[in-house]
């Protein structure tokens, strides 16, 4: 009786109900966030126990995610699984999210009893945003343009949905105005919006051309009887805008982003505290939003062309620079929203067209100051092997809305590094702060080498074989040279293959602190001591972050060469010269943008005189700092008594290497 009951319960699990794209219908309890959701339904008289079940985003046989023991669904019962892709449920979170996503483009959902039997599944096309894909109670399946989520579905369905609308132009750049046709298909009517949100039944009605004579973004969506509305189309229209920046249009539901209840640009009601904040606030929150993304590259003579335009993800991005008024974005490709990939050539400088996530950076700290500061360190030390991130100025907009200089940079994650060296994302082992539990390997790797001497050949071949030695010595000596204020106990991540002889290799980031971008960061900053003091203060430089360079530097070969490395990088790299014509170059590349980036955000740039003075704080930097790290350098280690000039010629071919650092062809 036992078996035969189960048997009947199993069988009375249904998918009930899916949304894979809700922008506005419903937030999940925990993190607030408008995710894709799953809706289960019990129509039996028996309770159903489905710990142990799965579901899944396919039905290829494998069970996907499990759910958790003690899931009980009551008889008649209804049950939302979030599918965010956050993996979890109780006790540590009120409610169920699954560890995949849903596509809007369309896919399958199965059920799969403890064991892997399909329980029930749906196949579902390309859904309109908060319109629902759900049983009827004959059980056919319809759209509702009213989701009932962890209810049953008694809204009005349709039996489709509407097709797109079309536009006479696209999105893009006009001179003196513009004029714009809707197209409705048959027996339909186009409703529109102005403002980024997306059109309802209450939107206005396509009933002629409409002429844009300033920047303007339009939503369009088909409505047509006995069906659900059609997606929106989604067109900006720039209007005698010039630059010679590319530029980023991001059109999006003004709420999403400013309302105060799920808004993610402000303080709100329904926030967390964190992130210099000791009070609540939405921007903590990881939230994000759908948005039309539009990136259009100059064309070198006043004009734009479109290089990408697609739905993605937008989140806010960064730590306590989320405080200041204009904020720091990532932005997500998916396939929920479509494509899974941003696909365009952002950066000249990288061999790579194929992005799964960008930031829009604000400059964070140094937003105060320069807006280009980490750029500049960054294309600095470009060849150093740093797996540091490439910079390129953008202008963004926001609903038609010009909203300031950015910084466009590669996201540090998983990613980034399977784009750079060709690995799966799930093949990259990461971590990041503080490395306390968070890897075993790495834990292993400082254990060996705080219980051995170093100067042991066969101890060190080891350390050698568990981390990347070269690459990290190049890591440090940027970091030290420039000193960046808001490390060794901050702003750390690295990652290694999942391999047996998988290296740690160390991220470079987050420099805003250095040349000159705050106190501790000036060119007297003995960033040398600050990286190897043994006893420092919780931030930015606690034991735990010290201890590996300390350790490292008792080793006489790595002392001798971190010393005459630091000192040949000082000589090149960071050559006044050098640094100041790199500074020179991307100062020029900005400075015809900012005064309307000042003027659209007026506390930016707006530490001491002037940009251009906050700007002549890093060329100060740059000729000063070489001799004062060499003072570092000598009062640091007993046995430099000093340095010595070395000039260096090469005839013919050839290069001179000064322990890995190639020289120019005439150096002093």
């Amino acid at each position: 009786l036992a078996l035969a009951l189960c048997a009947t319960a199993r069988a009375q699990v249904v998918v009930s109900e899916v949304l894979a794209s809700n922008d506005t219908t419903l937030a999940d309890p925990d993190f607030g966030e408008f995710a894709d959701w799953i809706e289960l339904h019990n129509p039996g008289p028996l309770a159903v126990d489905l710990g142990g079940y799965g579901i899944a985003d396919d039905l290829d046989g494998t069970e996907g995610w499990r759910i958790p023991d003690g899931t009980v669904l009551a008889p008649g019962g209804y049950l939302l699984i979030w599918a965010d892709g956050r993996d979890a449920g109780p006790p540590q979170t009120d409610a169920l999210h699954a560890s995949f996503r849903l596509s809007a483009s369309g896919e399958a959902v199965g059920v799969f009893a403890p064991g892997g039997a399909l329980v029930d599944s749906v196949t579902f096309v390309a859904q309109t945003t908060d319109v629902s894909y759900g049983r009827t109670p004959d059980g056919s399946w319809a759209f509702f343009p009213r989701p009932t989520p962890g209810a049953a579905n008694d809204s009005e369905p349709t039996a489709g949905t509407a097709s797109l609308p079309s536009a006479s132009h696209p999105s893009g750049f006009y001179g003196s105005g513009v004029t714009v046709s809707l197209t409705a298909p048959s027996g339909g009517t186009v409703r529109y919006t102005l403002d980024g949100s997306p059109p309802t039944e209450a939107s206005p009605a396509y009933t002629g051309p409409l002429a844009f004579a300033q920047n303007a973004v339009l939503r369009a969506a088909t409505f047509a009887p006995d069906l659900a509305p059609s997606p929106a189309i989604a067109r900006t229209y720039f209007v005698g805008e010039t630059s010679t920046l590319p530029v980023v249009s991001l059109v999006t539901d003004p709420a999403g982003f400013f309302s105060d209840e799920h808004g993610i640009y402000v303080e709100g009601i329904n926030g967390e505290t964190g992130r210099c904040r000791t009070f609540p606030v939405n921007w903590n929150r990881d939230w994000e939003r759908e948005a039309q993304v539009s990136f259009f590259e100059p064309d070198g003579a006043g004009g734009f062309s479109l290089a990408m335009d697609q739905r993605a993800g937008v989140k806010i991005f960064g730590g306590c620079s989320r405080i200041y008024p204009q904020k720091s974005l990532s932005l997500h490709a998916r396939g929920r929203y479509g494509a899974s990939a941003f696909e365009h050539r952002f950066f000249a400088d990288l061999d790579i067209a194929s992005f799964d996530d960008l930031i829009l950076r604000s400059s964070a700290q140094d937003w105060w100051r320069t807006m280009f500061r980490d750029g500049m360190i960054q294309t600095l030390t470009r060849h150093m092997d740093l797996d540091g991130q490439a910079y390129r100025p953008a202008l963004v907009f926001l609903n038609g809305e010009y909203w300031g200089l950015h910084n466009l940079r590669e996201k540090l994650n998983e990613d980034y590094v399977a784009a750079h060296y060709g690995l799966a994302d799930d093949a990259v082992e990461m971590i990041e702060e503080t490395w306390s539990g968070a890897s075993e390997h790495y834990e292993a790797l400082e254990a060996f080498i705080g219980a051995n001497d170093l100067n042991d050949p066969a101890a060190f071949a080891e350390v050698e074989a568990r981390m990347d030695v070269e690459q990290y010595l190049n890591y440090v000596i940027a970091e030290i040279f420039v000193a960046n204020a808001d490390w060794p106990g901050n702003n750390l991540k690295l990652w290694r293959p999942r391999t047996p002889e998988g290296r740690w290799r160390w991220m470079f980031f987050d420099t805003d602190f250095g040349y000159g971008g705050n106190a501790e960061g000036q060119p007297g900053s003995n960033t040398l001591a600050l990286a190897t003091a043994p006893n420092g203060p919780r931030w930015p430089n606690p034991p735990w972050s010290t201890f590996l360079l300390r350790r490292l530097l008792t080793r006489d070969a790595f002392r001798h060469t971190f010393i005459q490395r630091l000192a040949a990088h000082t000589a090149t790299t960071f050559d006044p010269d050098r640094t100041i014509g790199v500074i020179d170059s991307l100062q020029a590349i900005i400075a015809p943008e900012m005064a309307r980036h000042t003027a659209r955000w007026p506390r930016s740039a707006s530490f001491g005189s002037s940009w251009e003075g906050n700007v002549e704080i890093m060329r100060d930097f740059a000729r000063r700092r070489p001799q004062r790290i060499r003072g570092h350098v000598t009062g640091h280690f007993p046995e430099v008594e000093g340095s010595a000039r070395l000039s260096v010629g090469v005839g013919g071919g050839g290069e001179v290497r000064a322990e890995g650092v190639p020289l120019p062809r005439q150096s002093p």
